[in-house]
């Protein structure tokens, strides 16, 4: 490395720490495979989402809708224009929208520690933290089968491939 340094006219080291140093922060983790989470705090319905039927007849239950949504909706509570899932027990859970469901779900499963966690432990996590979207199980299934990293270096199943059969001893 010295010997590149005496080539240049003017050399100069500075240190910068990262927090400062957003460009390069990126760059390295970009070069060690870290994918940041973006986070959406957007809580706006979109004309596709699934909450918006329900959304619409939470606001104006005097409006005519199908059976289905009028069921559907005495699941659902509307909160400060916030849709929420009532449980059994009488725990609200904040639905969330598609873009939000996965950014979530990516947050959980890589994380800051980068535990993958499998698809019922994510489940889990999810709704201990009090979100929903009724999808919620299959999701995350497809995103522990997407990921790279669990499929890569996941267990591998070492079991024969005919039945066993127990031999008695006499």
């Amino acid at each position: 490395m010295f010997a590149i340094v005496e080539e240049f006219k003017d050399f100069h080291l500075e240190h910068i720490p990262r927090l400062h140093n957003e460009e390069a922060n990126r760059l390295a983790q970009h070069a060690s495979g870290y994918q940041p989470i973006l986070e959406v705090v957007t809580s706006t319905v979109s004309a596709d989402d699934w909450r918006i039927e329900t959304i619409n007849y939470l606001k104006d239950p005097s409006k005519k809708v199908e059976r289905r949504v009028r069921f559907q909706a005495t699941k659902y509570v509307l909160l400060d224009d916030e849709q929420y899932y009532r449980t059994l027990d009488g725990v609200l859970l904040r639905c969330l929208s598609d873009d939000e469901s996965k950014s979530l779900m990516g947050e959980i499963h890589e994380g800051v520690c980068r535990a993958h966690q499998s698809t019922f432990k994510m489940k889990w996590m999810i709704r201990r933290n009090k979100y929903y979207w009724p999808t919620i199980h299959e999701d995350c299934f497809k995103y522990f089968k997407g990921c790279r990293g669990c499929q890569q270096f996941g267990k591998i199943q070492r079991a024969p491939a005919s039945a066993m059969n127990p031999i008695i001893k006499p």
